[in-house]
């Protein structure tokens, strides 16, 4: 299948979580990042990435082997080392030099909070330290990958929105009887987009809890980059918080891989499956509805949907993408 690589000034220079890190073993796995072809694989220095296409015949790298380190071409057996430089071509006599043009493109790769990121552009910074996903003592645990038909810009606008937990969560996150949301306020600063203290009544106690019903969670939500976000929410009658973040994988314009860590300071003794489990069945229910949602792509024009004041967080998301110029997944 022909791909072509989606133009986005922002989206081109960020990180993105492309596969995960426990997955990513002794071959090479290609992977689409925003249109383009990616190669990624594991050496003995590290973790690498680079353009998924031999410059000789077109062929796929990631279906190629790596030999001590080196990626072989599955079609005549070119040799690229971690700078993407070609060291040997089989059919070349031994002693002739090879070509500088004979490389494939590399590019940014690293392996954090179980996921192998990938920057296909110039990285406009490093990847945030978030201690809560880093800290083997509040046990991260990987989700997914998810696959969603839509934009990636949906889903995180999704994890934007409060309104929702009542009814496409009905009797898991929420409850119809108390959807009235308070006021909320949006803080923005140069780097990221917050509301923080909302409170919000949660049918059923996460695993770990020492309530036997429901409770009131207290929830902060930060976007932090166009694609990435996290919240926290804790009950404030014992301080038990559980931290999810969400880093979302643009295929293409309308198709996305979302991948989760969550965390938590509480119920240790509990299967760290239960926790998974609950964050599978809640995203399956999210990307039921994302999946319908006309247009497909996010409108930045603001009147083009009605918005309501309940909206606030996810009308500054898309007003930060306005001023930030992202291009891919919005309209």
């Amino acid at each position: 299948m022909e791909s072509y690589r989606l133009q986005d000034p922002v989206l081109e220079n960020d990180w993105h979580a492309v596969y995960l890190a426990s997955e990513l073993q002794d071959s090479p796995i290609g992977v689409t990042l925003l249109g383009e072809r990616v190669a990624i694989y594991r050496t003995k220095k590290g973790v690498h990435a680079c353009r998924d296409l031999c410059i000789h015949r077109g062929t796929m790298l990631s279906r190629g082997w790596l030999e001590d380190d080196i990626l072989v071409c599955p079609y005549h057996g070119w040799k690229y080392d971690t700078t993407g430089q070609c060291v040997c071509i089989p059919a070349q006599p031994k002693g002739e030099n090879i070509s500088a043009r004979a490389r494939t493109e590399m590019y940014g790769c690293v392996e954090k909070y179980g996921f192998i990121w990938v920057c296909i552009g110039d990285p406009a910074a490093e990847l945030p330290h978030l201690e809560e996903f880093d800290n083997p003592e509040f046990r991260p645990l990987p989700c997914g990958p998810y696959k969603v038909s839509a934009a990636a810009t949906r889903v995180i606008e999704n994890f934007t929105d409060f309104a929702h937990l009542m009814f496409v969560h009905r009797n898991l996150l929420g409850h119809p009887d108390y959807a009235e949301l308070p006021d909320i306020k949006v803080v923005k600063e140069k780097d990221r987009i917050y509301i923080e203290n909302i409170p919000i009544f949660q049918p059923v106690a996460h695993s770990g809890s020492d309530k036997k019903e429901g409770t009131t969670y207290v929830y902060r939500k930060e976007v932090y980059r166009p694609l990435s976000a996290r919240l926290s929410k804790t009950d404030p009658a014992n301080g038990q918080t559980l931290w999810i973040m969400l880093s979302v994988q643009p295929v293409t314009a309308e198709e996305c891989v979302v991948f989760m860590v969550v965390s938590r300071n509480y119920g240790f003794d509990v299967p760290d499956e239960n926790f998974v489990h609950f964050q599978n069945m809640v995203f399956d229910q999210d990307a039921r509805i994302i999946e319908t949602q006309k247009p497909e792509l996010l409108p930045l024009d603001l009147q083009v949907e009605l918005n309501h004041k309940v909206d606030i967080f996810s009308v500054a998301y898309r007003r930060w993408l306005n001023e930030l110029g992202v291009v891919v997944g919005t309209v």
